[in-house]
């Protein structure tokens, strides 16, 4: 068999009419297997059934554990996990981390399944010791600072599967950032070093405590283990220094930095180690904007004024003409759910916007299509009426592998 879930097809399609039938019958002990038996499913060996079934998205998987107790028992297995999560189809997923100040043990977190289209109650997740305010999330990895200095980043990537469970055990600790910092612009390039399986997380900008906005600019490469001190960001950024103003991207072993307000774009080239303006003519009515990565391509959202009203669109950049295409736009009752103080979070195709600064705004996903310049869009089902009540929620981007 493939890679693919489209290798399974016939098997899915005859998977349904199984799992209705087991549905009507309820859980009838011997009767029921007896019923299955003439099945072709009946007559596959157990490492063949767990092989199929653990290629099968959490959805469809967790119905196929109610179709009879030699399905329920095959999928009940510390093996039948592992297989799943190494087999499994992976979902982007946005996670929702909220945090309850008063009583720890009850922040919870909440992944939304594409597949369902449902919020999932995960299980406990345990983030590392972090300064108030310094938990956040950002495209490719989520981070935390820590220390009385604000100088030591801890972080996880996200874009690789990992179980709940295992969420604390994968964070990464770097040493002492040679400039302390609060809320700074942090991004991730994948994919580097001699055998292309290192990484580099950047750190741009901040605020220090008690000192005027610094410009400095660190990368830690994980196949060192060191931080490196690069250029610091252009005189622009002098005063705006904050993730609040900013917003930054590794795209192409550069790093592209703007603010959000001003189209006032940077690109710093990892190889030469200088900055360069990036001139780009401003889209027409575009009131503040962020920039992202999408499969490599550079994206830039932002709000926009428009004869209809506000809108939310998305461009990307043609690197051949140096040029703003036009992908998408997000109007009418899908926008108006919104606001206008958004923030932006990728992951593979799917561009998830929200409130900033509302701890239970509403939040939307759209699919994006950068080849057929499309964007379909939808806003999810609300995350703040569930659990426990709580101070604080951080959004981040993930391929958590959620078990059934």
């Amino acid at each position: 068999m493939g890679s693919s879930m489209d290798d399974l097809r016939p098997f899915r399609e005859h998977l349904e009419g199984t799992i209705s039938r087991g549905r009507s019958m309820g859980d009838n002990g011997s009767a029921e297997e007896k019923s299955l038996s003439g099945d072709p499913w009946g007559q596959l060996g157990d490492d063949m059934l767990v092989y199929i079934l653990a290629r099968l998205p959490l959805s469809p998987l967790k119905a196929c554990k109610q179709v009879c107790k030699r399905w329920q028992a095959v999928t009940n297995t510390p093996e039948f996990d592992i297989l799943h999560k190494q087999l499994g189809e992976q979902q982007p997923r946005l996670v929702c981390y909220r945090t309850n100040h008063l009583v720890r043990s009850k922040s919870q977190a909440f992944a939304y399944d594409e597949e369902s289209r449902t919020w999932v109650t995960l299980p406990p997740m345990q983030f590392p010791s972090h300064n108030h305010g310094s938990l956040a999330g950002a495209s490719g990895l989520v981070y935390a600072i820590a220390g009385p200095g604000d100088n030591k980043l801890t972080y996880k990537l996200t874009r690789s599967p990992s179980s709940p469970s295992s969420f604390l055990e994968t964070w990464c600790k770097t040493p002492v950032m040679g400039f302390a910092r609060h809320a700074p612009v942090v991004s991730v390039a994948l994919g580097t070093g001699r055998t292309g399986s290192g990484h580099k997380v950047v750190v741009a900008g901040g605020v220090p405590d008690y000192e005027p906005d610094h410009m400095a600019v660190e990368v830690f490469d994980s196949e060192t283990g060191a931080w490196e001190v690069y250029d610091p960001l252009p005189d622009e950024f002098s005063g705006s220094s904050s993730r609040l103003w900013m917003s930054g991207v590794v795209c192409d072993n550069k790093l592209y930095m703007s603010l959000i307000h001003s189209w006032t774009i940077y690109v710093l080239d990892f190889s030469t180690r200088k900055w360069a303006p990036v001139r780009l003519q401003r889209p027409r009515g575009l009131i503040y904007h962020h920039i992202m990565a999408i499969n490599g391509t550079l994206v830039v959202a932002g709000l926009c004024e428009q004869s209809g009203g506000k809108a939310v669109n998305v461009w990307k950049l043609n690197s051949q003409t140096h040029s703003l295409i036009q992908v998408g736009s997000m109007s009418g009752e899908v926008f108006a759910s919104l606001g206008f103080s958004l923030n932006f979070l990728v992951n593979e195709n799917l561009l998830f916007v929200f409130r900033a600064y509302i701890k239970d705004g509403a939040r939307v996903v759209g699919e994006v299509s950068l080849e057929d310049c499309t964007t379909e869009w939808r806003v999810l089902p609300s995350v703040s009426s569930l659990g426990y009540r709580f101070d604080t929620m951080v959004t981040f981007c993930t391929n958590i592998n959620i078990s059934p």
